[in-house]
């Protein structure tokens, strides 16, 4: 099991914390230290220079080289006097290093100390200073200063003193360092904890919201909170809910649409399969008149017309609608195109007795010029078989806002109110005996549809306020170049 994100954020804030307490404590104590011992140099500096002063000028004469045992001797009392107010050690040293008085007492006398550094700088006119550890684990000073005669070198003072060392300071406060650093990681731990618990809520409720939606709840829908991070991913899996929603939505649509689309086709077979069952059956039981023979057969071929036609309409609205760039696109004049539609039904149209004009003039557009005159001749072919005879179907052509525009009206008695909103679903009839007498399956509008959507256009029915109907093509039109 992976570890949860607000376990891990609760260990990294406990590290960082812990490691930076631990980081800066050990700084600070460093440069409390090297203060430390700073302020103690320039102490056991500025008593060094004052010593120095007082025996050169006290005791030590014009001409002499050395301090007489009486001086040595007065000297070494007024030290040891001295001693409880003066917090460091006070050698005396003569020209060759050897210490001629200590305030620590007598045993601290004829001790040579010339091998030390500091020692030797200070006999040689210079300051010397050093740092050594001291046998209780505590930091020593030692500090060197000469004694001028004449501006001549006649001994040195030599102090030392000791300060504490980070590891004296542990050792001395360890408990209650241990008190400390408990509190502090307790203190830290719930204050990460609450760090924890607040940054990790709202990727906490993005789980929980992807996860409700993986189980089935489409509707849940999460709050963005939290960083900008955090927001912006709630943002993307709203929209991705949104999106998965939608597109489900429309997978029962198209569900529907096809459980439909089954159930209409199987009504629209029904009927001819029955008339041909019934009319084969008939022929099969003999005994049939001549005339009346002749008029089951022609049932029977008139039906299986009817059922080639569905078919055939089926196949061109399938491969309209399943078509993936496949149309042969060019080029096209609308003015030709509709002219050539008038033409090709120029015959029916004299049977019907009406008369198709095309007036106006169109940009031209891109797209399959068959298909297109299908579009426009089925338009015209509604039009004259539902207008009176002697009425004229008029085909308008003209541009508005960028695009193309076909207009086909006519004279006919329009479309009922109710019927507007589906006149291009499949199998949709207005009138539907007539268009069953006439052989249509109400797929002709269907089609048209289909046609002008794959050419990125659109369509619409209206009546006209004078009588009769009125369908709308608008399709993209093509610039000519400057």
């Amino acid at each position: 099991m992976r570890t949860p994100i607000r376990t891990r954020l609760l260990v990294a804030f406990l590290l960082v914390a812990v490691t930076s307490a631990a980081g800066l404590s050990y700084y600070f104590l460093q440069e409390l230290e090297s203060f430390a011992l700073r302020k103690l140099e320039e102490r056991l500096h500025t008593q060094n220079r004052l010593v120095a002063e007082l025996v050169s000028s006290a005791y030590l004469a014009e001409g002499d080289s050395a301090i007489s045992r009486g001086e040595s001797d007065e000297i070494a009392r007024a030290l040891q006097a001295a001693g409880p107010e003066i917090f460091s050690r006070i050698r005396l040293l003569d020209g060759r290093g050897v210490a001629i008085v200590d305030s620590a007492g007598p045993g601290g006398a004829d001790v040579d100390y010339s091998h030390l550094p500091e020692v030797e700088k200070a006999l040689a006119g210079g300051y010397g200073a050093a740092t050594r550890a001291t046998d209780d684990g505590r930091v020593g000073i030692y500090v060197a200063e000469p004694i001028l005669a004449d501006g001549i070198i006649v001994g040195a003072t030599y102090s030392s003193a000791s300060t504490f060392s980070i590891l004296t300071l542990l050792d001395t406060y360890r408990l209650r360092l241990v008190v400390v650093v408990v509190l502090f990681v307790v203190v830290t731990l719930v204050i990460t904890e609450v760090l924890a618990r607040w940054l990790s809520r709202p990727l906490r409720e993005l789980s929980d919201t992807a996860s409700a939606f993986a189980g089935g709840d489409h509707a849940v829908r999460a709050k963005p909170m939290g960083s900008r991070e955090t927001r912006q991913v709630a943002e993307a899996l709203n929209a991705m809910a949104d999106e998965v929603e939608r597109m489900m939505i429309e997978l029962r649509e198209e569900e529907r649409a096809k459980t439909r689309f089954v159930s209409d086709v199987s009504h629209e077979l029904r009927t001819p399969l029955t008339a041909v069952r019934g009319a084969a059956e008939t022929l099969l039981d003999g005994d049939v008149p001549e005339d009346e023979a002749r008029r089951f057969l022609e049932t029977i071929v008139r039906e299986s017309e009817r059922l080639s036609r569905l078919a055939n309409d089926l196949l061109t609205l399938q491969r309209i609608e399943g078509a993936t760039g496949e149309l042969p696109l060019r080029r096209v004049s609308l003015k030709v195109i509709a002219e050539r539609a008038v033409e090709g039904l120029q015959p029916l149209l004299d049977i019907r007795e009406t008369t198709a004009l095309v007036d106006g003039e169109a940009p031209a557009v891109l797209g399959d010029p068959d298909r297109l005159q299908q579009v426009v001749a089925n338009l015209v072919d509604n039009a004259s078989r539902l207008s009176p005879p002697g009425s004229i179907v008029h085909v308008e052509l003209a541009a508005e806002n960028g695009q193309a525009i076909v207009r086909v009206t006519d004279e006919g008695p329009g479309i009922p109110e109710d019927a507007l909103p589906h006149l291009f679903d499949r199998f949709f009839r207005a009138q539907p005996s007539r268009d069953r007498l006439s052989g249509g399956a109400g797929l002709g509008l269907a089609i048209v549809s289909a046609i002008v959507k794959a050419h990125a256009g659109t369509i619409e029915a209206s009546n006209r306020p004078e009588g009769g109907s009125v369908f709308t093509l608008r399709l993209p039109a093509l610039h000519d170049e400057p």
